[in-house]
């Protein structure tokens, strides 16, 4: 066997059970762990994308956060957003933000390139690289891949959103 990507693995194994077990063994497919097992690896075979970080409309542009005047109802705005005109952009921003996977990014001015405050933390998607501060200077590299794995790999402190914990099946 060649030396693979453990993911890789995962998925292999599951196909070999779907087809060796599906009538002998059925509460092997259903035990919670194996799921959540091969439900990671198809999460981090999944190719990198922006709205993996931002919110984004349906036509893949990145949404501004939602910005409130305050946030008590005793005053004028009665805390709603004051940059969006109607409930239905409202909607479309909490849509698009429960599909993020990944938490505290924002956007940067250039295409493709998201920044975490906290992680000191920027990523360049077009180029698949990286480059964060830390206590001993710059540091940053090249994502090896362009999938949710190469961010495993690089071991960069990214945190998962609910929905991403979802998708796998964890429940928080």
């Amino acid at each position: 066997m060649k030396l693979i990507p453990l993911s890789d693995f995962v998925l292999e194994q599951e196909k070999k059970l779907e087809n060796i077990l599906t009538e002998r063994l059925p509460i092997i497919k259903t035990t919670s762990a194996l799921s959540k097992i091969i439900d990671y690896a198809k999460f981090l075979k999944q190719p990198l994308k922006l709205g993996m970080f931002l919110p984004m409309d349906k036509h893949g542009v990145v949404l501004e956060p939602l910005q409130f005047c305050c946030t008590g109802s005793d005053c004028g705005c009665m805390g709603m957003p004051v940059n969006v005109s109607s409930q239905e952009e409202i909607d479309e921003y909490y849509q698009a933000e429960d599909k993020v996977l990944f938490n505290g990014f924002r956007s940067k001015p250039a295409i493709n390139e998201v920044f975490n405050d906290s992680l000191k933390l920027t990523i360049y998607l077009e180029m698949f690289q990286f480059m964060n501060v830390h206590e001993n200077g710059l540091g940053g590299g090249d994502l090896i891949g362009s999938t949710i794995e190469a961010l495993a790999h690089a071991d960069l402190g990214i945190e998962l959103t609910p929905s991403a914990l979802e998708a796998i099946g964890i429940k928080e």
